[in-house]
């Protein structure tokens, strides 16, 4: 089996981006952070305005994470065992 391994599949989000995928798909910031595994202050960190004394970037990993599990990364998706 091959495994495609493209690094750069996902971009970096914004926080407008972030904010707009869990509103699309009607989730707290509560439920995306438990997704990812994450707390809920790093959550909050990462969907604050950029430029603000609160922001951080999301790591990449997160997002990707959080796209597989929402059905919207753009080549990879989510398989039960």
């Amino acid at each position: 089996m091959e495994m495609s391994m493209e690094i750069d599949d996902v971009k970096q989000p914004t926080p407008e981006e972030i904010r707009a995928l869990l509103k699309k798909h009607g989730i707290s910031r509560e439920k995306a952070a438990s997704l990812v595994h994450a707390s809920l202050r790093a959550w909050h960190n990462w969907s604050a305005p950029e430029g603000g004394v609160n922001h951080r970037e999301m790591p990449k990993a997160a997002w990707e994470l959080l796209l597989i599990k929402l059905g919207e990364h753009p080549s990879k998706k989510l398989v039960d065992k």
